[in-house]
């Protein structure tokens, strides 16, 4: 190595020097963050490649959002980073290193290296960098549009700039569960939306659809996610939660429409998945790599429209169970020549992804890939997956 390459980084000082930095940067400083992690790891360039909105490809982040055209997750050293969530090193002369960066399973996008060789005290300072720099861009991003710019690799319309601010995280996870939902047409979204919360003891999740397209259809799943969350957070039982919701939609929009939806909570501890069904396409189970079937759940009239729940479905899921929630738009589209992609197809691709041990968030993502690949790239409704993965009850005395 010349004399002019960049030091070896200690790793017992990574962490101190990023934490100092990002407290000293302003919040739209995420890129001089960046150069010092590449500096710290002995590189002698680094970007941060953030992945856009329909998890398709990368935009490379400036001082003042994206630089330079978007890149392909498929087929790249970065792509397969992206979608195993292991560094992922290649070429020699210089060497190319790839960090994937998530959230709690949140993946944000790649810090991409550019360095003479890679050993192992980088690879440990790289632990370091991987813990603290996706805090700093989570933390920061609500005080900023210039991670949210790199997001885009075209524009966003209004309806779905409504509906990805509405969102939780695309994924979370914990010892005892992983959750992962993906929205299609990413650009152009309309009432489809999903949301979670990981609570102690427990997953909250919800599914809905909204009848219509554009901002009129978003108005009524923000109201319908927000009705849900604020019930939620108040302790309402099911019950209470699908009364209260369907009054909001009833009371705010015209007569007729409604929203479809699913909603309930899973105990951790047990694996029982408490919920109702509020005329919405049923999940679907794999187990030991296996298809069961659909979840039956005797269906509420949809939020809007009803007075009453017809059921509230218990379910026992065992370590290791995947369940699908999905919306009616993934299984009603079709080929240019009319062949649907069905419920079955759907299924297909779930135990294939489980057989092969493919992460949740990669699952999602790659089944609404070949959702859009089926159609053609040509939905006419929205397409919205929601995947828990159940690990099992976890013990805190180990």
């Amino acid at each position: 190595m010349s004399d002019t390459s960049p030091p070896r980084p200690r790793s017992t000082e990574v962490l101190a020097r990023l934490v100092d930095a990002a407290t000293d940067a302003s919040a739209f400083d995420l890129h001089r963050v960046v150069d010092l992690a590449g500096t710290l790891l002995g590189a002698r360039s680094a970007n941060l490649l953030v992945a856009d909105y329909a998890l398709r490809t990368f935009r490379r982040l400036g001082r003042d959002g994206p630089v330079g055209e978007p890149r392909s997750l498929e087929g790249t050293l970065a792509g397969r980073a992206f979608g195993t969530g292991e560094l992922a090193v290649g070429g020699t002369d210089p060497t190319l290193v790839c960090i994937p960066l998530s959230d709690h399973g949140d993946r944000i996008g790649i810090l991409e290296l550019d360095v003479d060789d890679w050993g192992d005290e980088q690879a440990a300072a790289a632990v370091q960098v991987q813990a603290l720099l996706p805090l700093v861009l989570v933390t920061n991003r609500r005080h900023t549009d210039v991670l949210l710019r790199a997001r885009r690799s075209r524009p966003l319309s209004p309806a779905a700039e409504m509906q990805w601010d509405l969102l939780p995280p695309q994924t979370g996870s914990t010892a005892e569960v992983s959750v992962s939902g993906t929205l299609e047409p990413a650009y152009e979204v309309g009432g489809d939306s999903f949301d979670f919360a990981l609570n102690p003891g427990r997953l909250d999740f919800a599914i809905v659809d909204a009848v219509g397209h554009g901002i009129a259809a978003v108005l009524m799943s923000v109201a319908a996610i927000n009705g849900l969350r604020n019930a939620r957070r108040d302790g309402a039982n099911l019950i209470s939660t699908y009364l209260a919701v369907s009054r909001i939609i009833e009371g705010q929009f015209p007569p007729g429409t409604f929203v479809t939806a699913q909603f309930g909570s899973l105990a951790l501890g047990t694996g029982e998945l408490t919920w109702i069904n509020a005329g919405h396409p049923l999940p679907l189970l794999v187990r030991d790599g296996t298809f069961i079937g659909p979840v039956p759940c005797a269906p509420s009239m949809p939020l809007g429209l009803g007075d009453r729940v017809e059921e509230i479905r218990t379910t026992s899921l065992q370590p290791g169970d995947r369940l699908l929630f999905h919306t009616d738009g993934v299984i009603e589209t079709r080929t240019p020549d009319g062949v649907e992609f069905g419920a079955d197809r759907l299924a297909d691709h779930l135990v294939r992804a489980t057989l092969d041990q493919t992460p949740p968030p990669e699952t999602v993502r790659r089944i609404i890939q070949s959702v859009m690949t089926h159609n053609d790239a040509h939905l006419v409704d929205d397409a919205t997956l929601l995947l828990v993965d159940y690990l099992g009850p976890h013990n805190d005395a180990g």
